[in-house]
């Protein structure tokens, strides 16, 4: 295999630098687990409820399963964490004595009291400008099971039953199926070093780039915007194993276009993988035209990757791909990834196959390659 040498590597080394910006950096992510960290000092310390109780916290969603993605409008990511009490009390306890304990004790500390947002079902410390953290307070459901929990909801006063950990274990699994990405192979056939970014599974990569293009699709009407989830679910049961993210968002996106036509009136089910009686879709049966709506966006990325698919010349792929992840991120991903190939010709180490044009190896050439500007730019 020659260094990025077919359409499919250059658009996956691509899309894995978007990708990249898109996520929580390193300082970020390192801010996160402090703070969840301090939250849970707080709660230990607390002598009227908290110290008594068995407990962790935990982060749970895309912060937990690495598919973090930056809003679109702010610089403010939205992270969520669960404070697990281990001990099997839930059934002695009202479902919103937790809720209001956890509030009392982050309203009563100095450094959350101006921070906090009592929600439906967790409690939000907004981090302005940055990050807003919810804290999902649950009890263990029973001793069989260390990941299921029970969560209080404020409107239903009652008990829900959730399993945020094992539903992280079960895309995972999916995930790691693939023990090494196509950027993995493509960097490691030529000796070069390769960033984490390449290791990150396609899977995980995939979810990144539809929730992406989800956020700028449904930019002007937020509230219809198909949820994460439902995304993450989706991608997760039809993935099928490929090592590429183009290949793996090219096989959900076609299954789930399939899925929708074959259905025709009804309405396609996305069910909780750990839990097949929690539907993630039931909304959509309340509320048609939020499926009406993910039929239209579904649709419409499958229309763009079919486009990206055929032989349109660079001008036109560029304009593809900034369509499907924002102009800006195109530009900034494009730009690196010059750099970087700029950085390998200088070093001697990337060439252009004379039959192809497309970067290839001191194998395959001896004519180096001139400055690089992947898909025109």
């Amino acid at each position: 295999m020659y260094f990025l040498n077919s359409k499919t590597a250059q658009i996956d080394d691509l899309l894995a630098r978007a990708a990249e910006k898109l996520q929580l950096d390193k300082a970020r992510r390192e801010k996160i687990e402090s703070s969840y960290k301090a939250i849970q000092e707080v709660l230990e310390n607390d002598q009227i409820y908290f110290d008594s109780k068995n407990f962790e916290i935990y982060p749970q969603g895309s912060v937990r399963i690495g598919t973090t993605v930056k809003p679109l409008a702010r610089n403010e990511f939205d992270l969520d964490i669960v404070l697990h009490i281990k001990d099997n009390v839930y059934e002695q306890t009202d479902p919103m004595k937790v809720f209001t304990e956890l509030k009392r004790v982050l309203q009563e500390n100095l450094n959350y009291k101006e921070k906090v947002i009592p929600k439906t079902r967790c409690v939000r410390l907004n981090y302005a400008g940055d990050y807003h953290m919810d804290v999902l307070p649950g009890c263990q459901h029973n001793i069989n099971n260390e990941d299921k929990i029970v969560i209080p909801d404020r409107e239903l006063k009652d008990w829900l039953v959730s399993n945020p950990r094992g539903y992280a274990k079960w895309f995972m699994g999916k995930a790691e199926s693939v023990t090494q990405t196509l950027l993995e192979k493509a960097y490691a056939a030529e000796d070069i070093p390769s960033d984490d970014f390449a290791a990150k599974k396609p899977l995980q990569r995939a979810v990144q780039i539809i929730k992406r293009y989800r956020d700028l699709f449904f930019e002007k009407s937020p509230d219809y915007a198909t949820s994460s989830i439902v995304l993450t679910t989706l991608a997760g049961q039809l993935y099928q194993g490929q090592d590429s993210i183009f290949d793996t968002i090219d096989s959900i996106i076609s299954q789930v276009y399939q899925k929708v036509n074959l259905s025709k009136a009804k309405r396609i089910k996305v069910l909780n993988p750990v839990d097949n009686e929690e539907d993630f879709t039931d909304k959509w049966e309340r509320e048609p035209q939020y499926y009406t709506e993910f039929i239209r966006f579904s649709e419409a990325l499958y229309q763009s990757w079919q486009k990206l698919k055929q032989d349109n010349g660079i001008v036109e792929e560029s304009n593809i791909l900034k369509g499907l992840i924002g102009e800006n991120l195109y530009s900034e991903s494009v730009k690196q990834q010059a750099l970087v190939t700029e950085d390998f010709r200088k070093k001697g180490k990337v060439f252009s196959s004379s039959a192809t044009g497309l970067l290839g190896s001191q194998k395959i050439s001896n004519k180096p390659i001139q400055k690089n500007t992947f898909f025109g730019e």
